[in-house]
């Protein structure tokens, strides 16, 4: 029997092989996928739009058939970049995430099921799950001024699923501008993540990025439109042209004061 260890790293070189075929069948399409199943977060962090500075934004939870039905759409085209199912809201609060995992992982066996969480709902059970289920790796992010025994000792029995650091260590962002004011020398730089990641929310609706936390530009709706249509659709084309390019940030509002 081919133990663990092996089956990991096998996997590793196919998905590489595959990312490499993967560009050259769809020259074009993103390598990294946000899909949030769950809109709420136990914390409100200061440095987040869950702060109760902000106003709030609808929050809900992503039916489990749209989950399916945008793994099934990057089943389709052989996707093997990262799968985060996560926005801004916290995703172990949602109950269904080690089955959704499991689903993912069984459609698309070479990509990169990534979790990023605060940990506060992790559990050795759950944890274990999640890796059973096919998660390759979680983000742990310590929001607190304190060491958590149970997360550290989880990170130390665990190290090669888990990701772990303070918030103190994070280079935190301004969030297109809108979370704090910070100069930016970035303003004439082009920003290629719009081209790289794909991030949908939890009623469906495809972004401009992840910094778009109030939808101020929505290029189509997974419910009712494939994935692959929307990301070839003309606007979000243009847009992702528009910021590929010297000193496009200037061109879009939410991008002009962005540092990311």
């Amino acid at each position: 029997m081919v133990s663990r260890k092996i089956r990991y790293f096998l996997k590793k070189f196919v998905r590489k092989f595959l990312k490499a075929y993967q560009k050259r069948v769809l020259p074009g399409i993103f390598t990294s996928t946000n899909i949030e199943l769950y809109g709420y977060c136990n914390r409100r962090c200061y440095f987040c739009f869950n702060s109760n500075r902000f106003p709030a934004r609808d929050a809900g939870i992503m039916d489990e058939g749209l989950w399916k039905k945008i793994i099934d759409e990057l089943s389709a085209i052989q996707y093997t970049g990262r799968i985060s199912p996560y926005f801004y809201g916290e995703p172990l609060l949602d109950k269904r995430i080690a089955g959704l995992v499991l689903y993912a992982r069984g459609k698309c066996p070479y990509s990169r099921i990534l979790i990023s969480s605060n940990g506060d709902m992790l559990t050795e059970e759950l944890l274990v799950k999640l890796i059973e289920n096919g998660m390759d790796e979680m983000l742990l992010t310590n929001y607190d001024d304190f060491e958590k025994e149970q997360i550290v000792n989880l990170y130390k029995k665990y190290p090669r699923f888990i990701q772990y650091r303070n918030y103190k260590e994070i280079d935190l962002k301004n969030r297109a501008g809108s979370l704090f004011e910070k100069s930016t020398d970035k303003i004439n730089q082009p920003c290629l993540k719009p081209s790289k990641q794909l991030v949908i929310n939890w009623k469906g609706n495809v972004l401009l990025c992840c910094n778009d936390y109030y939808e101020h530009y929505i290029f189509g709706n997974v419910n009712n439109t494939s994935v692959r249509e929307i990301w070839k659709d003309n606007d979000f084309r243009k847009y992702r042209e528009i910021l590929s390019q010297s000193g496009g940030r200037r061109q879009i509002d939410i991008c002009k004061k962005c540092d990311m």
